[in-house]
């Protein structure tokens, strides 16, 4: 396939490179597409997308801190696209969940509470809100907020409940709620969490089976 020498061009090239699993060769056209945008004066949504890709590509290929640095790019591009809702919440919530894992956990807490803001607009995936109530839940553990990560838990159940393959995940949850009602014991509590999570995780096995 031939590419144009221009930003869109090299865009092209990187997803195309992205397809084939050549993270390398997307890497470098991303790259050459920001600058060729900067210099032609680029959209903010072209240079918004270019930054959340290579911020994709980071996070596949495993460097976490690169990945984190583009997706702060791409939110400073979407904030200035009125219609970028959907885009600017994915955003939030892939680096909100990048930075607890990197332990910086009050900037995490920020870009997941940023997250939830967006999602009150508009609405979106489920499997993300629960995924971001997880992140949050795991932020206000970890910084022993106990009562504040039981109802993340729970609200992260509730949102997985709208997806049937997710059996895994809520097991997961309660596993964790087991946990927590544990530690500040809320001994009935937790021995019905722990059940339920044993509950589904032998329906995820059941239904690994029947995939």
């Amino acid at each position: 396939m031939s590419y144009s020498d221009d930003g869109n061009g090299y865009f092209t090239r990187a997803l195309d490179a992205e397809d084939r699993g050549d993270h390398a060769l997307a890497e470098t056209a991303y790259r050459q597409a920001i600058e060729l945008f900067r210099e032609g004066e680029g959209t903010e949504r072209e240079l918004a997308a270019c930054h959340y890709n290579l911020g994709h590509v980071y996070v596949v290929t495993e460097q976490t801190s690169r990945a984190v640095v583009e997706y702060g790019k791409a939110l400073e591009h979407f904030a200035g696209l009125e219609d970028s809702g959907r885009h600017k919440a994915r955003a939030h919530l892939i680096l909100g969940s990048l930075l607890v894992e990197t332990g910086d956990l009050r900037a995490a807490e920020d870009h997941l509470l940023d997250t939830l803001g967006q999602y009150l607009d508009a609405p979106h995936d489920p499997r993300d809100q629960a995924d971001c109530y997880v992140n949050l839940a795991r932020v206000y553990r970890a910084t022993r907020r106990p009562t504040q990560a039981v109802t993340a838990y729970n609200r992260a159940v509730d949102f997985y409940q709208e997806d049937p393959e997710t059996f895994r995940d809520r097991s997961d949850c309660f596993t964790e709620l087991g946990s927590l009602y544990e530690s500040t014991g809320k001994l009935d509590e937790s021995a019905a969490a722990f059940a339920e999570a044993a509950r589904l995780r032998r329906a995820a096995e059941q239904q690994g089976g029947r995939a």
